[in-house]
């Protein structure tokens, strides 16, 4: 690497313990007070005027924060003051670009000495290409910036066609095709709802299966895949098959509907293959009067109003028998089947931007790598070539 060094990071900057809030004012605007997970409040008072990078020193040791104003940091992190001239947006990406949390020194609560943080090796490259490098990287942070606004923007504005929809609906339709609105409501135990829509138990026009509790030995190496919540969660992507032969309605085929009821909640469209749903999983099939996608939406809608009445780990129990009798507002047929089509093409743009905020999020990744190690090389020109 022609004109890098490789450098411990003591040598650029010093490691500071920040200090305890309780000596200060918190306000609701002012300067910002820094804790391991981000902003926690404002204040009045400075600890540093900045630059700086700030780093977790126990709990959250793995957000690499940076503030350009003076700001107040919390006892339980550390910000940097420097010792010469670098650029401090290089520095924040060549910090990030660790996994700090390999540094952890504790068996309980995650905790990063100082010392451990002072001896990382750091390839320094003139400050010229940091001054590039930073640059190419705040690009890509930029739009990652706009798409995650266009996300929030998008699912609120799902939030608010959902309470509509779900109150007023869309209407009839004429002799066109067109969709006029409701003009006629009534009082129901739903609510304010169009006169001509019905309120049911929700087991009256779907059945709720629940899944198969499956013991240890039961377990087979190959054959039918058991989904678990882990694999509708996405926190687990480890799949335990069976050879049991079972009655129809214990498996689910691509396009059913599942729902959550233990530990995460909500609904879910099965997109595999052939598989049985485990225990802490219902199965809901919907008679002729509901349609499905409909029956999607009016349980994560439900859901939704659930968990915001409850809290943390008390949030709900929720039992068969339950949800069965649980109340739902039953529009005709067609028009469910547009409130639901209104839905998922919201839902679409959703996984759209989602889809390409993880592009950017791996195109991020991948420049990291290359340009902070110099493996690629910039150019003033803002080109960049492969050494």
């Amino acid at each position: 690497m022609n004109g890098w060094n490789i450098e411990k990071l003591a040598t650029l900057v010093n490691v500071v313990y920040g200090k305890s809030p309780s000596a200060i004012e918190k306000l609701d605007d002012g300067f910002p007070i820094f804790g391991t997970g981000g902003v926690v409040g404002y204040t009045s008072e400075v600890l540093y005027e900045g630059p700086s990078v700030i780093l977790g020193r126990k709990g959250t040791i793995d957000k690499v924060q940076r503030c350009t104003s003076p700001f107040w940091a919390i006892d339980t992190t550390y910000y940097t003051t420097p010792k010469r001239d670098f650029d401090w947006s290089w520095l924040y990406y060549t910090i990030s670009s660790f996994d700090l949390r390999k540094l952890n020194e504790a068996s309980g609560v995650p905790s990063l000495s100082r010392s451990s943080l002072e001896a990382l090796d750091v390839a320094v490259p003139p400050l010229h290409e940091q001054q590039k490098i930073a640059a190419i990287l705040t690009t890509v942070d930029k739009k990652l910036d706009v798409i995650a606004r266009q996300i929030e923007a998008t699912k609120t504005l799902k939030q608010g066609l959902v309470q509509t929809l779900f109150r007023r609906g869309v209407g009839t339709q004429n002799t066109d095709g067109r969709w006029v609105p409701h003009t006629e409501f009534k009082d129901s135990e739903q609510g304010q709802i169009p006169a001509m829509w019905e309120v049911v138990p929700q087991g009256m026009v779907s059945t709720f299966f629940n899944g198969r509790a499956y013991k240890l030995t039961e377990w087979e190496e190959t054959g039918t895949s058991v989904i678990r919540l882990q694999n509708l969660t996405g926190s687990g992507d480890k799949y335990y098959y069976s050879n049991l032969t079972l009655p129809e309605h214990q498996y689910v085929n691509n396009g059913d509907l599942l729902y959550m009821w233990s530990a995460s909640f909500g609904p879910y469209i099965w997109s595999g293959e052939k598989a049985i749903y485990h225990y802490h999983i219902w199965k809901v099939e919907c008679g002729e009067r509901l349609d499905r996608l409909f029956m999607y939406y009016s349980l994560d809608w439900l859901t939704t109003g659930m968990k915001g009445k409850t809290h943390g780990s008390t949030m709900m129990h929720l039992t068969k028998a339950g949800m069965e009798k649980y109340p739902m507002v039953l529009p005709p047929l067609a028009e469910q089947r547009q409130i639901a089509k209104i839905l998922s093409t919201v839902d679409s743009k959703i996984e759209l931007l989602t889809a390409r905020q993880t592009q950017f999020m791996n195109l991020k990744r991948g420049l990291m790598q290359k340009l902070l190690t110099g493996e690629w090389r910039v150019r003033l020109d803002g080109s960049a070539s492969e050494t």
